[in-house]
Order: structure tokens, then sequence, then C-alpha cells
């Protein structure tokens, strides 16, 4: 049974972030149920890259539509791949949690998605016209 469950309560409005967000969901799924140290280490590996992937996207969207709290975005963006890049150290390290991806992707929806991102999505609706 799956731990984190797509709603579309987490959607902001543009449906490659949204897509990307989903995917994230689904592997975020695949990680707490990974059942020995490689698989763990192989779907981290995947995760990791496609988030670095997904700020990329969201970062130019800010450039492109010119976001007025891109620097903040992208600060708590950093904050989030230091803290991944903690979690992939205790890894390595063989200390692993399950509990450390939960409270991870816990935050991130809740704070960064819920909140964050989608201030960024009304923004984007009101820009929709403008740069089309």
């Amino acid at each position: 049974m799956s731990e984190f469950i797509w709603q579309d309560d987490y959607k902001i409005g543009h449906p490659t972030v949204d897509a990307q967000h989903q995917h994230l969901f689904d592997l975020a799924n695949k990680i707490v149920e990974a059942d020995s140290s490689d698989t763990l280490t192989h779907l981290f590996m995947l995760f990791y890259q496609h988030i670095r992937e997904h700020f990329a996207a969201e970062e130019q969207l800010m450039k492109t539509y010119e976001y007025p709290d891109y620097t903040a975005h992208v600060a708590t963006h950093n904050r989030m791949l230091d803290r991944l890049n903690e979690i992939t150290q205790t890894i390595a390290d063989r200390q692993w949690h399950s509990a450390n991806i939960r409270i991870f992707i816990s935050n991130w929806v809740l704070v960064h998605i819920l909140e964050e991102d989608k201030l960024l999505g009304d923004y984007l609706k009101s820009r929709q016209g403008l740069n089309a």
C-alpha cells in the first residue's frame, strides 16, 4: 500500500510541474518500500536526480515569468538539496532509517508544495495571458 498518496489538492495548475511532483510521489513510495540496500541506493539516486531536474525546471519557469519570490524559492530548493545530500550520506554509511524519507516527503508536501509551490502556481496563472 502506498504511503504517499497523490491528491488533486497538490496540483499547482502547471501540467509539467504537477506531473513531476506526482512522479516524485511514486519514487518516494518505492523508496520507503525498498527491501535491500542496493535497491534503496538505486531508487534514491533516481529520486535525487529527478528532484534536481524538477527544481531546475521550476526555477526556469520562475525566471521566464519573472517570479518575484524567485530568490527565496531557490533558497528553499537549496536547503532541500542539502537535506537530500545528508540522507544520501546516511544511505552510503548504511545508517538509513525509512523515517528520514517519510519526514522529508511530508515536509516537502506540507510546506513546499502546498504553500510555496501553490503561490508559484497562482502567480503563473495570473501571468498566463501575458507570456503565453
